[in-house]
């Protein structure tokens, strides 16, 4: 069954295209996390998804992807050496 088309576009996602990792450098940490949060919303593979064809506009789509794999990896390594700033309910214990 086809989903209605109103509703594929509120379950349509944010696309994601590949950045440097010098412009990924220059985003704020909350950024990065927002990135970070549309990566692991890819869909696993063509395969697996209910899809005919990808996509030819560059942007990542799935995570069985090199793409992917590289622009998880990338953002991972930067939010690895940012500081590290407790939420205020953890501030308070």
């Amino acid at each position: 069954m086809n989903c209605p088309y109103y509703l594929r576009l509120k379950m349509k996602r944010k696309q994601i295209f590949p950045i440097q990792s010098i412009e990924l450098e220059k985003l704020s940490t909350k950024q990065l996390l927002g990135r970070l949060q549309r990566l692991r919303q890819c869909e696993e593979s063509l395969e697996l998804s209910d899809r005919d064809n990808i996509d030819l506009s560059g942007c990542i789509e799935f995570k069985q992807s090199q793409e992917w794999l590289e622009a998880f990896r990338d953002v991972k390594q930067i939010l690895s050496l940012r500081e590290h700033i407790p939420k205020k309910s953890q501030s308070l214990h």
